[in-house]
């Protein structure tokens, strides 16, 4: 391991281990490696066997830590991971693993398949490892403008960062796969509106711009953004935190212990709980959006009458009016705190009810 990680050293000492790696395949391919040279350079940095196998393509070597040819089949303990044009490379390294194996055994596949297919293929998410690091509030500064600097980002260039739930972003820049989140960095000009970036089956939170050497901090931005998104008329599937103003605070301060001691959210459970009371809480997430009766049953393309029969029985849970000011204020509030209450990806049931859906009053 102590060899290993000075012969890293010597790579770039500004940079973090994992980004060494990472710049230590990089430079490899840019300089036209084949693929020979390739697993002889990756047994030297691992310091142990090392090898690749691509049964479509007749494709088999095993090379020694000294980069001579083996022969025989992998350790059965050999780290493994797959191509993304087919195959697999493995590193064997006896004893316990280190704990740069993860890393070097990830761009050694990523190198292997570059060189095997012909051009360096990008994984499906962009390049989740540089992602990860840039986004991560753990990384140090050096690590982390590395990476912006291999992800072709100047620390000082504004990039948005959207936390995206449910399905894959398709709205272009770099992303990862960050625990049940996706994470994206957009640098623009062109941003991509609200349009490009909402979906069915997905929500969205948006960070303003910052420059990219803040773009961890963009990444909490948007996290809390996401909090507030969901289905509804409300908030909307997509919600930038530049426009949550003072709401904001509710998602830093309050934890789902404290909102669901409020009275207001508990009559709201209750509503709910009771007859059609996905349509009632469908209603007045539609009301606390609309400035009026009219508007709201525009929304929701029933009759008017129908919206005032349950604001009425809404009125009667709530124990407030909701037609003057602080009522609707109020209003706003509960239904805020209540979706803040659920995990990010999970929604409370307002706002999933089918536009004209009819029913019990």
């Amino acid at each position: 391991m102590k060899h290993l990680l000075l012969r890293l050293s010597e790579l770039d000492p500004r940079a973090g281990d994992e980004l060494r790696v990472i710049s230590f395949f990089d430079a490899l391919l840019q300089n036209g490696t084949d693929l020979d040279r390739l697993l002889t350079e990756a047994a030297r940095l691992a310091e142990c066997p090392v090898g690749v196998s691509v049964p479509e393509l007749g494709v088999y070597r095993r090379v020694s830590a000294d980069g001579g040819s083996l022969a025989g089949p992998a350790d059965p303990d050999a780290r493994k991971h797959g191509l993304v044009n087919g195959g697999e490379v493995w590193i064997e390294r006896r004893g316990p693993a280190f704990p740069i194996d993860a890393m070097l055994v990830e761009r050694f596949a990523i190198a292997c398949a570059a060189v095997l297919g012909g051009a360096r293929p990008a994984p499906a998410l962009g390049d989740p490892a540089l992602v990860e690091l840039v986004l991560s509030a753990a990384a140090d500064e050096a690590g982390r403008s590395r990476a912006l600097k291999l992800l072709g980002l100047r620390p000082d260039r504004c990039v948005q960062v959207f936390a995206v739930a449910g399905e894959a972003p398709a709205f272009g820049g770099s992303a990862a796969r960050l625990g049940d989140l996706y994470g994206v960095i957009v640098s623009g000009p062109p941003w991509p509106g609200d349009d490009a970036l909402a979906k069915p089956h997905a929500t969205v939170g948006v960070s303003p711009r910052l420059p990219s050497a803040r773009a961890a901090y963009a990444w909490h931005l948007a996290r809390t953004a996401l909090r507030f998104a969901g289905p509804g008329e409300l908030w909307g599937r997509v919600v930038h935190w530049d426009r949550l103003g003072g709401f904001a605070l509710l998602a830093e301060h309050l934890s789902p212990e404290v909102i669901s001691g409020s009275p207001d959210v508990v009559a709201l459970d209750r509503l709910e709980a009771g007859p059609n009371g996905n349509a009632v809480l469908a209603t007045l997430d539609a009301f606390a959006a609309s400035d009026s009766v009219r508007q709201t049953a525009s929304r929701l393309y029933i009759h008017r009458s129908s919206v005032a029969a349950r604001l009425a029985r809404a009125e009667n849970e709530l124990g407030f009016p909701l037609h003057s000011a602080d009522g609707r204020a109020r209003l706003t509030l509960a239904l805020a705190l209540r979706r803040l209450r659920s995990p990010i990806g999970e929604h409370p049931s307002a706002g999933h009810v089918p536009r004209g859906a009819g029913g019990v009053i």
